[in-house]
């Protein structure tokens, strides 16, 4: 007759040890960004900017437009820095940023660009009047879509506050 013996072993650590000897590890490691993304960048950037995917430790990110990859180009060290920080080893070595769709924020959250805010006439003065000088029109519609954007989010967050 045979007796039943009680296997004792790490699960944890068997799949550790399937991941290594299958080079699957690092690329695990990288996609951990997705978790911790929007606390390391904000509300804000989260919106407008996303992991993509991870390709040998760098960090691909989606960007709304070509204004937020300017901004995050410039912050990108920054980030970059502070995902490692988070996530306790240097997971992202580097960060490409690309201009692509980005989802919709989870928990049925309207995005901020989804959100109608209405500007009242001394705030649409104000921009008219930061509008005067730029003589090229392209340029000042991108400006004056800029400010108008800037005094939604700062109005919206107004109001949340409330």
């Amino acid at each position: 007759m045979r007796t039943k013996r009680a296997m004792n072993f790490n699960v944890k650590a068997v799949v550790k040890g399937a991941l290594r000897r299958l080079n699957l590890d690092a690329r695990m490691q990288g996609y951990a960004v997705w978790g911790v993304w929007d606390k390391v960048v904000g509300d804000a950037i989260a919106c407008q900017a996303q992991p993509a995917f991870v390709r040998g430790g760098i960090l691909f990110v989606k960007c709304s437009s070509s204004a937020w990859m300017q901004q995050l180009h410039f912050m990108k060290g920054t980030i970059q820095k502070e995902l490692n920080r988070v996530l306790g080893k240097e997971v992202v070595k580097d960060i490409r940023l690309q201009i692509g769709t980005i989802a919709p924020p989870p928990h049925g959250e309207p995005a901020v660009d989804n959100q109608e805010v209405v500007l009242d006439d001394a705030e649409q003065a104000r921009i008219e009047e930061a509008l005067r000088p730029l003589q090229d029109a392209e340029v000042r519609e991108v400006v004056k879509r800029i400010m108008i954007k800037g005094a939604s989010v700062n109005k919206k967050g107004e109001s949340k506050a409330r």
